[in-house]
């Protein structure tokens, strides 16, 4: 059974893959300068039965015994946005979804520490060697202990997050699910994240959204890019925040309003915001 890896690992994580089974003929191959990055047609011999990697073939003739696709990504919105034809076939696609919840967790309470403790200005009047007056004011910032964490979408990266704030911050934690579910149904790396849903000090519906953005200090979107988030955190949402809280977006771009961001921003409705994800990546030079 042939696998084709479109993602650079090491040998030894090569090797770890082979020793699943001796059936198994692994090959790894890159994307090289002259080809299209968004299509991973010419990487094919014909002959691969599972693709590891974040694009399938546009041209599924390509692999013609293609059975399998494991996506590099907790998501595939980006196969829905192209309109893939891989999602109107028969072939099986997994996603990556719960293996990135420490590195991602742990970066979202990273991103809250730093807005909450003015790190980003820091570093500004650092790199200008200056040294300014009312400092105390500018960068004594606030603390997260006591503060309440909102989770837009409790999946495993959001429960991790909650982990750490709770834990580690002694933070009051309100979860949002579509479903409605508290146990975490997916992949869970054992003693990682909040897997039977005990953290939270309240849950709430999606109809409910903005009653858990009004009690936030700060807010976790946490949750995929679908036809339903698109837009899903808008002026309306942004407004019902209080003026001193702060949003994060581990996401993907399309689920804020980025225009009702800046805004939001400028005219202070909220304190700040930290952006993993765009609209539009990479961002364009006049943004």
């Amino acid at each position: 059974m042939k696998v084709l890896m479109t993602l650079r690992f090491t040998q030894d994580q090569l090797n770890r893959v082979r020793a699943v089974s001796p059936e198994l003929q692994v090959i790894q191959r890159s994307v090289r300068d002259d080809w299209d990055p968004t299509d991973t047609s010419g990487m094919f011999d014909g002959d691969e039965e599972i693709l590891y990697g974040f694009k399938p073939p546009r041209n599924l003739a390509a692999a013609p015994r293609l059975r399998w696709m494991q996506l590099h990504s907790a998501g595939i919105n980006h196969l829905i946005n192209m309109n893939h034809p891989i999602l109107q076939s028969d072939i099986r696609i997994t996603t990556a979804s719960g293996v990135h919840d420490v590195p991602i967790g742990e970066f979202a309470i990273g991103v809250m520490f730093a807005l909450a403790r003015r790190v980003p200005q820091m570093v500004r009047q650092q790199d200008r060697a200056e040294w300014p007056k009312h400092k105390w004011g500018l960068f004594l910032g606030t603390e997260l202990r006591g503060k309440t964490l909102g989770v837009v979408g409790y999946g495993s990266i959001g429960r991790e997050a909650a982990r750490i704030a709770k834990q580690g911050f002694a933070m009051r934690v309100l979860a949002l699910t579509r479903s409605g579910n508290r146990p975490n149904r997916g992949y869970v790396v054992p003693g990682v994240g909040d897997p039977e849903g005990s953290l939270p000090d309240a849950w709430f519906a999606r109809e409910q959204l903005r009653d858990l953005l009004a009690q936030s200090d700060f807010v976790l979107i946490a949750l995929p890019l679908t036809s339903e988030t698109r837009g899903l955190i808008g002026e309306a949402e942004l407004r019902a925040m209080k003026p001193t809280a702060f949003i994060v977006n581990i996401a993907r771009g399309g689920i804020i309003d980025e225009a009702a961001l800046v805004r939001a921003l400028k005219e202070h409705w909220i304190a700040g915001a930290g952006l993993d994800v765009f609209e539009k990546e990479p961002l364009p030079a006049e943004s």
